[in-house]
C-alpha cells in the first residue's frame, strides 16, 4: 500500500474514471519507477492481486453468511451458501455495470467503506474474543485488551480523520 501511495501520490497524474484507463494509467506508472523491462511482470502481478481477490472474496464471504445465517438462526439451511454466492455475483455485476465508467468514484466509495466499517467490525471482533463464547484459555491477557483498545481508538480516530479531510 505504502509502495502504491508513494507511486501515485508523486506522479502528478489525474487518473481516469474509467476502468480500462485506470488500469492503463496504474501498470504505466510502475513501468515509469521500475523500468519498461518489467511491464509484464508488472501487468501479471496487477491482474494477479485482483483475480485472487475476487476468487477468494466470492469464495469466502457467502461462507461467513452462511454461518452468520446459521448461529442466528439455529438452524442449518441446505443451499444458504449457493444463495449468497448468486447473491454476491449478482450484485457485484450489478455494481460493476452501473459504475464502469466511474472506477474512480467507485474507489472512492470503497475506500470511504473501508475506513468506516474498520472500527465497527474491530469493536464487534473485541466483544466475539472477550466473552462468554470464546473459552477463557484462548481470551486475550490484559495487556493485549489494552493493545486492542488503543487500536480501536485509532481506528475510530483516523476514520474520523478522513472524513473530515473528504
Amino acid at each position: 500500500m505504502a509502495l502504491g501511495a508513494i507511486v501515485m501520490y508523486h506522479s502528478s497524474e489525474t487518473f481516469s474514471g474509467s476502468a480500462v484507463k485506470f488500469s492503463e494509467q496504474l501498470i504505466g506508472l510502475y513501468t515509469n519507477n521500475f523500468g519498461e523491462e518489467l511491464s509484464i511482470f508488472i501487468a501479471a502481478a496487477a491482474f494477479t492481486t485482483m483475480f485472487s481477490t475476487t476468487i477468494t472474496t466470492l469464495d469466502a464471504s457467502p461462507r461467513a453468511m452462511t454461518k452468520t445465517v446459521d448461529l442466528l438462526t439455529n438452524k442449518s439451511y441446505k443451499n444458504m451458501y449457493w444463495f449468497w454466492l448468486t447473491f454476491l455475483a449478482i450484485g457485484t455485476i450489478l455494481i460493476l455495470v452501473y459504475f464502469m465508467s466511474e472506477m474512480g468514484m467507485l474507489i472512492k466509495i470503497a475506500t470511504v467503506l473501508s475506513f468506516l466499517t474498520a472500527p465497527f467490525f474491530a469493536i464487534i471482533n473485541y466483544i466475539l474474543i472477550s466473552g462468554k463464547h470464546t473459552p477463557e484459555n484462548w481470551r486475550p491477557s490484559l495487556p493485549l485488551k489494552i493493545l486492542s483498545w488503543f487500536g480501536i481508538l485509532f481506528l475510530i480516530g483516523f476514520s474520523i480523520w478522513y472524513l473530515t479531510s473528504l
